[in-house]
């Protein structure tokens, strides 16, 4: 039954001021009743004993009358006694005394309304049956019956009968008293109670209302309970747990916010500043920024020179934008204008223009500053970084009237930037958006080009200058697509690479050319092929071992293939770079740096690498003969090389003037549609086997004309 009661108590919706009320008021309640029960009782006895008193007041008169009269004379006596008793007592109601018979009984002369009354009737009873006084209360009355004897025998009785009105009076007026004493003891005792519920439970419900409204994200409400008790300590325990929760919501809301790297706003940010933006009405541009060859740092240098790049980059980023912002808001005259840069993640970020004075011409005319920022190289960690970039950009309303649709606009206007060339920027248009379609669909063909075979790999030819002689090929890839048709690397390579499918694809074509290379091989041709490995292969812990195991599974000798690494990737670390291409070289393996002249080698490095070729880029080939600048540039690159000891080859050879320099100034080797466009290996092979029977019989005839045979 307590424990019902109590979990009744306990679910029951009332606030702990409310309960306690409850609780103090039940509890005076209880105490108020038995206060006025116990005085009631306490007047109840008083009466009793009142009664008592008078009985042994009237036994005791009977008692003290003498005993030596005979019985008729001391009852007469008696009755004289009683007489005078009723007369000087107005409560006495009755008072007389009446002897036995020789029977036993009570002789006649008990009033009629005595013997009437069935209270007297019982007070006599018991004092004939006890032989001692007896009391009996009803209707009033107070019925007193005392034995008179002699000796043990009974000769006689003493009734009297006394009104109880004034005793009851004064129980009633007792009782009253109580009640009314407890009443305002109640009233008075409730308020004081509830006042002094209320101060004790204050802190709580400064407690409760301070966790409601930390529940729901505020924390501006201070506890600051100064109390040397439970409370004061439940108060600090609170206060030391919200200054844990804001620190813990504030490293998350970093976290969420912000770029760990870079320091920078992040994608969410970005979102939550354009929605703001755009919730005001304000005009919005939105510009996406991915950086050219920072991702090769990352990969070749790790990822602590990578950080360092990223770091590098948000800080001159952030230069361009504390200008853009000034400028903004002198052009906007104080209106809402701001500039907001985050690392959307990688090598991407993020510019975000807001404000009445964002228009498509001063937004590229900002673009075009950010691209000219990137003409200097950056400093990583020691390492200097040259870099470029491209730009999408998203215009609202026109490009999207929220976050999302404005960031995939300006994505594919970014996708556009790096199709035409990079190094640009672009705006958001229908047709980018189609684009965007298209190279969607590009990459899932892609997925599927490896297992479906529909990559194959063709040969250009490779030929020594000095006389012409086919010395082998570049394998260059292509990819068969089924409704496209033959496409070519610029078209999907880049895609690959996004999408991580190099090392797969890289790995393809290595065996391949070593697969071919060996049929080659027996049918006695031995021309030596040029092959191309990305990045992401060149930083495998296993790269020469897993080349060097593809070589000797196509049972081929290891000085039939070239392995080309850009310079960009080779000369990131270049003790790393030496040390892993090292095995490679010592076994034969020949080595070539691959787009010569257009990073940032220094000859200290150079030198220091296990490279046999230098690949003059074909950008500075296809000017040498028109363009003065390039003509020296050439020149001071072969020269360079053939001090140090390098075979070149020239990429790009379309003409026969470019072939004349080249051979002017010492190129070893030269490449392009002048000698031969790149072929199916069938192709390749009719004319490496012609080009070597003709190149034999014009060696014979140069032995028979220096013979005299």
């Amino acid at each position: 039954m307590l424990g019902s009661l109590t979990q009744w108590y306990v679910r029951f919706p009332l606030g702990l001021a409310a309960r306690f009320t409850l609780f103090v008021a039940a509890l005076l309640l209880a105490l108020t009743t038995a206060f006025v029960y116990v005085n009631n009782r306490e007047a109840e006895r008083a009466a009793n004993t009142s009664f008592e008193e008078k009985a042994a007041d009237l036994q005791a008169l009977v008692r003290g009358l003498a005993s030596d009269l005979s019985a008729d004379l001391r009852l007469a006596d008696l009755q004289s006694v009683l007489n005078r008793i009723a007369a000087t007592n107005e409560n006495t109601r009755y008072a007389y005394a009446v002897g036995m018979t020789a029977d036993g009984r009570l002789a006649a002369g008990d009033p009629d309304s005595v013997l009437a009354d069935p209270v007297a009737s019982l007070a006599l009873t018991d004092a004939l049956s006890a032989g001692l006084p007896a009391f009996r209360r009803g209707d009033g009355l107070m019925h007193i019956a005392v034995p008179v004897k002699t000796g043990e025998q009974i000769i006689g009785m003493a009734r009297v009968g006394i009104s109880t009105a004034a005793v009851e009076e004064t129980v009633s007026a007792a009782v009253s008293r109580n009640i009314i004493v407890a009443i305002g003891f109640i009233i008075l005792a409730l308020p004081l109670s509830a006042i002094f519920i209320n101060y004790l439970t204050e802190p709580v419900r400064r407690l409760t209302l301070a966790t409601r409204r930390l529940a729901d994200g505020d924390f501006s409400i201070p506890v600051t309970e100064k109390r040397n008790d439970e409370l004061g300590e439940l108060s600090q325990s609170f206060a030391a747990m919200t200054r844990s929760i804001i620190d813990s919501f504030e490293a998350v809301q970093t976290l969420t916010l912000t770029d760990r790297v870079s320091g920078l706003p992040n994608r969410e940010q970005m979102r939550r500043f354009t929605d703001a933006a755009l919730g005001r009405d304000r005009k919005v541009a939105l510009l996406c920024i991915d950086l050219d060859r920072l991702k090769r740092v990352n990969e070749a240098l790790g990822i602590e020179i990578g950080d360092n790049a990223i770091i590098a980059v948000s800080e001159r980023l952030k230069s361009l934008g504390l200008e853009q912002a000034d400028r903004m808001e002198r052009e906007a005259l104080g209106q809402d204008s701001d500039v907001l840069l985050s690392r959307l993640g990688g090598d991407e970020f993020g510019f975000v223009l807001t404000g009445s004075g964002v228009t498509e011409e001063k937004t590229g005319e900002f673009a075009k500053v950010v691209l000219a920022a990137f003409a200097r190289p950056f400093d990583a960690g020691g390492h200097a970084v040259s870099v470029t970039g491209s730009i999408g950009i998203a215009l609202s309303p026109e490009d999207g009237a929220d976050f999302g649709v404005l960031l995939r606009s300006a994505y594919n206007s970014l996708a556009d930037a790096k199709s035409s060339g990079r190094n640009t920027y672009k705006f958001a248009r229908r047709d980018v958006n189609s684009y965007a379609y298209r190279r969607l669909m590009v990459e899932q063909d892609l997925r599927q080009a490896v297992p479906k075979g529909e990559l194959e790999v063709f040969y250009q030819p490779q030929v020594a200058l000095t006389d012409g002689a086919v010395m082998g090929a570049e394998a260059l890839l292509r990819w068969r697509h089924p409704s496209r048709g033959l496409v070519g690397p610029v078209d999907f390579l880049e895609i690959a690479e996004d999408i991580g499918l190099m090392d797969e694809i890289g790995d393809f074509v290595l065996r391949d050319v070593c697969r071919q290379a060996a049929l080659w091989q027996a049918r006695g041709l031995q021309p030596r092929i040029a092959v191309n490995v990305s990045a992401s292969q060149c930083q495998r812990t296993d790269f020469a071992k897993h080349v060097l195991q593809i070589i000797a599974d196509a049972k081929i000798p290891t000085s039939s293939i070239e392995i080309e690494i850009t310079e960009t990737v080779a000369m990131l670390d270049p003790r790393t770079t030496a040390r892993e291409l090292m095995p490679l070289r010592s076994a034969g393996v020949r080595l070539a740096i691959d787009d010569f002249g257009t990073g940032y080698s220094n000859l200290a490095s150079l030198t220091r690498m296990p490279f046999n070729i230098l690949k003059i880029d074909r950008s500075f080939v296809s000017e040498c003969v028109r363009d003065g600048s390039a003509r020296i540039v050439v020149a001071m690159l072969l020269g360079m090389t053939r001090e140090l000891g390098f075979e070149t080859v020239a990429e790009g050879v379309e003409s026969s003037a470019q072939r004349e320099f080249l051979l002017q100034q010492g190129c070893t080797y030269a490449q392009g549609f002048l000698f031969g466009k790149p072929m199916m290996a069938s192709e390749f092979e009719t004319f490496f086997a012609a080009r070597r029977r003709s190149d034999a019989r014009d060696l014979l005839q140069d032995v028979r004309f220096k013979t005299g045979a």
